[in-house]
């Protein structure tokens, strides 16, 4: 009996008790960026878009309130989009269903009008609510915001890419607003079109995006890319969040749709045991195949053999050098060049005649890309006694060079042997400040190169062009080289 009253009272306090209030729906937000090429990377043991697709594919499917943003960078630079200049990205992220995308710094690596074709065929928003054509006008296609109803909530997104871009790519007459001045003068736009939180999608630098929240406090979130690394930050405790490069990650940031806009962020990592989204791997599959038969295309010819052998490139001075120094200054505008015998491989000597892309794959094997700074000339000065050091072990730090021109003797000691240095027709100034457009492994340290980031890095690895690629269009430019020995460098004993 007593038992059974115990039975009857909770059932009355169930029944009164008021019902579970429902909680808040919580937006996902699903984002990658700084991917450059469809397939894996480093030996097919990271990243790949068929990988990224199997996993976007799993969480629309197990969370109710989604949404997919790239943060910038996709048509340019890779061995891939040397050939198909971005299009394949382009098919990539129609069959992603991006829900929007940011315009990074490389997608003007092929000038504004190629980038029009890229936007022309996306079946996604392009945000770009700082890139401007003459006139003051947006950029052809794209969208200065975009709203969103998100489970009963209205999400305001806008678009930023660095201001860098005016010098790191090659926009033309395309001009980029100050990030900071425009999000002040957005964000009360999108608010007045009722958007309950807004979102931030940028290209931008870590910095960059701390300062805009800061000055813009109605930002509930940022969603970034550009420095390659998996980053986060808070401001205010509002999240910045960015997911590496390449599609080795896909970025999973959850904010409530109403309260505090207090997002929580985990990565997700891309490997070989990830499943592979069958569709995507189709696709990937045809812009390979592809790829292995334009890459027998002939690019242009060559007059002169074009010496590649070790003896060549890491001791004396190289016509394949010589050329390829040429094409990185140029690609920058830098005042001088320097990269590392080392980078140039095959250790053979290539026939005069027909060159083919893969050809300069062969000579240029690593990916590496080009980078400008600006320094003293005592920095190049060191730059070059470090090149040297290794003469008689055949070492790959030999510097191959353009816009200067130096005299050594390999048998003085180490770091005495530069006896002279010339940057036109004037001798090497070690007060003036040169830039030099160097590549990213030796701008790292690589070769023991470390005065080449002694001063100011003014196009980073993000910013800069593929070396291969550098020397892709540069021979198709020309159609016809004829490079020479031009006494660049001058050995004396």
């Amino acid at each position: 009996m007593r038992f059974r009253l115990l039975w009857l009272v909770l059932g009355a306090i169930l029944l009164l008790a008021p019902a579970a209030l429902p909680q808040a729906p919580v937006l996902t937000i699903l984002h990658f960026n700084d991917d450059y090429q469809l397939a894996a990377v480093e030996m097919g043991k990271a990243g790949g878009m068929d990988r990224l697709a199997a996993m976007v594919k799993r969480y629309r499917a197990s969370e109710r309130c989604t949404l997919l943003l790239f943060a910038g960078d996709l048509i340019s630079p890779s061995v891939e989009s040397s050939v198909f200049k971005g299009a394949q990205l382009i098919d990539g992220l129609n069959l992603l269903r991006v829900d929007a995308a940011a315009l990074g710094n490389h997608e003007f690596d092929y000038g504004p009008a190629e980038l029009q074709k890229r936007i022309g065929e996306s079946r996604f928003p392009w945000l770009a609510t700082n890139v401007f054509t003459p006139g003051a006008r947006p950029f052809p296609g794209t969208h200065q915001y975009l709203i969103r109803n998100v489970c009963g909530t209205t999400v305001g997104i806008f678009g930023l890419v660095t201001a860098e871009t005016a010098t790191a790519s090659s926009p033309g007459t395309t001009w980029f607003g100050d990030p900071i001045a425009v999000a002040r003068a957005i964000v009360p736009v999108i608010r007045r079109s009722s958007a309950q939180r807004i979102i931030a999608l940028t290209h931008l630098h870590m910095h960059e995006d701390e300062q805009m929240l800061r000055a813009v406090p109605e930002i509930d979130l940022v969603i970034g890319g550009h420095e390659h690394d998996p980053l986060t930050s808070t401001i205010g405790g509002r999240l910045i969040a960015k997911a590496g490069s390449d599609a080795k990650w896909l970025g999973v940031t959850r904010v409530p749709l109403s309260g505090a806009p207090r997002a929580a962020h985990e990565l997700i990592t891309i490997t070989d045991q990830t499943p592979s989204d069958p569709e995507m791997a189709a696709l990937v599959k045809r812009y390979t195949d592809q790829l292995a038969r334009d890459l027998e295309l002939v690019i242009g010819e060559t007059t002169v053999p074009l010496d590649a052998r070790n003896q060549a490139v890491r001791q004396q001075e190289a016509a394949l050098g010589n050329f390829i120094a040429d094409a990185m200054r140029a690609a920058v505008g830098a005042d001088v060049a320097i990269t590392n015998g080392g980078g140039i491989r095959t250790n053979a000597l290539f026939p005069a005649g027909p060159i083919r892309r893969r050809d300069v794959f062969a000579w240029l094997p690593f990916g590496n890309v080009v980078v400008k700074g600006a320094i003293r000339g005592s920095a190049i000065r060191a730059a070059l006694e470090n090149g040297v050091t290794q003469v008689e072990q055949v070492g790959g730090r030999f510097p191959q060079v353009s816009g200067l021109r130096y005299t050594f003797n390999p048998t003085r000691p180490v770091g005495s042997r530069i006896l002279e240095v010339r940057v036109g027709d004037q001798p090497l100034n070690d007060e003036a400040l040169y830039t030099v457009a160097t590549n990213d492994f030796m701008l790292r340290g690589g070769d023991g190169y470390t005065t080449l980031a002694s001063g100011e890095v003014l196009i980073a690895p993000a910013g800069g062009p593929l070396m291969v690629t550098v020397v892709i269009d540069a021979v198709q430019r020309l159609r016809t080289i004829s490079p020479r020995l031009e006494g660049r460098i001058t050995i004396m004993r």
